[in-house]
C-alpha cells in the first residue's frame, strides 16, 4: 500500500470510477405541493364533505360558528402538517450543506493537504485526530482511535478502532473522541452507512418500526371511533323519531313522512357523526 497517499490523475480516475463524497438528492416537494397533498389526508376528506354538507345549509341554518370551525380545523391541519414536513426537509438540507463545508487532512501527492469533505474520494488516505469528523466509510491502516458511534446504534460509550484488526472499521459522520490514525477510504457518499441511511431518509414510502406500530394502534383507535360515531348518530335519530314522539306510531310515521324535519335531523346525525370521528381518530 502506497501510504504517500493518491496523485492528482488517481484522484479523479477513482472519482470517476466510484463516485464522489457527495449525497444524492430528490427533487423537494415546494410548500404549496406539501399543503394539496394534505387533502388526501382521510380526516381532512371528511372534513370537506362535512364543509360541504353545512355550506349547503348555511342559508337556511345560519349556522356559521359550525361552519367557520371546521375550516379552523382544516386549515390549522394542514398548515401544521406541511409547515412540519417541509421545515424537516429545510432543516435536512441546511444540516447537508452545513456538513459539505467541512475540511478534511488527506495525504496526496506524498504531502498532507487541507481538502473539503466532499472532494475526498475512494482510497484516499485521512488522517485523523480527537474531535475529527469521519469523513466516508474506511479502515484503520495505522494507529488507533476512540470514537463514538451514537449516531448509528444510539450508544453512548467510546467504541475502540485499531489497525489490523477485526475492530478497524469506521463509518462517516462518526466522530473521533481520542488518538491518532491513518484511514484508508473504502467508500463515499451513498454508498456509505451514513448515506443509505439519508436516502431512505428521503423515501416517501420509508416508515420507521415505530410509526408502523403507531400506524396499527391508530387504525384500531379508528375502527372503534368509526363504530362510536355510528352508534351515536343512530342513537340521536332513534331519540329524535321515536322516543321524542313518546313511541307513538302516528307521530313517528309524521315525523319520517316530512322531509324538511328528517334532512335536518339526519344532518345533524352526520354532524355529530363527522364530529366523533374527528375526535377519535389520530391521524394528526
Amino acid at each position: 500500500m502506497n501510504n504517500n497517499g493518491l496523485n492528482d490523475n488517481e484522484v479523479i480516475i477513482n472519482r470517476e470510477k466510484y463516485g464522489s463524497n457527495i449525497f444524492s438528492k430528490r427533487k423537494q416537494d415546494s410548500f404549496f405541493k406539501l399543503l394539496i397533498e394534505t387533502f388526501s389526508d382521510p380526516i381532512i376528506k371528511i372534513l370537506l364533505i362535512a364543509l360541504g354538507i353545512k355550506t349547503i345549509f348555511l342559508i337556511r341554518d345560519f349556522d356559521w360558528y359550525e361552519t367557520i370551525g371546521i375550516v379552523i380545523a382544516i386549515l390549522v391541519a394542514s398548515l401544521i402538517s406541511s409547515i412540519s414536513e417541509y421545515g424537516s426537509m429545510r432543516a435536512f438540507n441546511k444540516l447537508t450543506e452545513e456538513s459539505s463545508k467541512i475540511n478534511v487532512r488527506v495525504k496526496r501527492n506524498g504531502i498532507v493537504k487541507l481538502i473539503p469533505i466532499n472532494d475526498i474520494v475512494v482510497n484516499d488516505i485521512v488522517l485523523l485526530g480527537t474531535g475529527d469528523r469521519i469523513p466516508a466509510d474506511g479502515i484503520i491502516i495505522s494507529g488507533n482511535i476512540s470514537v463514538d458511534e451514537s449516531m448509528m446504534n444510539g450508544e453512548a460509550r467510546e467504541v475502540y478502532k485499531e489497525a489490523n484488526s477485526d475492530k478497524a472499521q469506521v463509518y462517516m459522520g462518526t466522530v473521533v473522541y481520542s488518538g491518532d490514525a491513518l484511514m484508508l477510504v473504502r467508500t463515499v457518499g451513498d454508498n456509505t452507512f451514513y448515506g443509505k441511511m439519508a436516502n431512505e431518509l428521503q423515501e416517501d414510502d420509508t416508515e420507521s418500526p415505530l410509526k408502523l406500530r403507531l400506524s396499527k394502534l391508530a387504525q384500531v383507535i379508528s375502527k372503534i371511533g368509526y363504530i362510536c360515531s355510528l352508534l351515536v348518530a343512530g342513537s340521536y335519530l332513534l331519540y329524535m323519531i321515536v322516543i321524542s314522539n313518546n313511541f307513538n306510531s302516528i307521530l313517528i310515521m309524521n315525523t319520517i313522512s316530512n322531509g324538511r324535519i328528517m334532512f335536518g335531523y339526519i344532518l345533524d346525525a352526520l354532524t355529530l357523526c363527522v364530529s366523533i370521528i374527528v375526535v377519535s381518530v389520530p391521524d394528526g
